[in-house]
């Protein structure tokens, strides 16, 4: 679902994307916490990436339309097992900082996951977020199973 947020002077976007998982929170809240565990299932082409916690860095690189496009990242809040919620700058962002929440739910059996991506800008490269972070937690949903054991 995308939300266009206005800003005195930049047009700034809002994005969610819902999903249920097969997985109790706390297992996806590892999936996206545990540096040896996202790296398993998000396979990032080069990685720094460090256990989240508040103010801790990080950084990855996507292989991705032929090119590689740097992330860098910072952990706001880590609230194991509910809600991580990070900074994230790249070029498609425009070097604006914005802002990833994921939210963990546990509902029928498993988790109801929200990634709520906020202050991207409002064009191409912005709003292509959208498709990407549905086929990022497409892939988690998928591959939890086999991070499980």
């Amino acid at each position: 679902m995308t939300t266009t947020v206005k800003d005195p002077t930049t047009s700034l976007l809002r994005i969610s994307v819902p999903r249920h998982i097969e997985a109790p929170p706390q297992d996806v809240f590892d999936a996206w916490a545990e540096p040896e565990l996202f790296r398993r299932w998000f396979e990032p082409h080069e990685a720094i990436l460090r256990k989240a916690a508040k103010d801790e860095l990080w950084y990855w690189q996507a292989d991705h339309q032929g090119r590689l496009w740097s992330h860098y990242c910072r952990y706001l809040r880590v609230e194991r097992p509910r809600l991580l919620e990070f900074t994230w700058v790249s070029e498609a962002t425009r070097g604006l900082e914005s802002r990833v929440t994921i939210e963990l739910t546990a509902s029928r059996g498993g988790t109801d996951l929200v990634l709520t991506h906020g202050g991207l800008p409002d064009d191409e490269l912005g709003r292509s977020h959208e498709q990407g972070w549905t086929e990022i937690v497409a892939t988690l949903a998928e591959e939890i199973k086999g991070l499980r054991r």
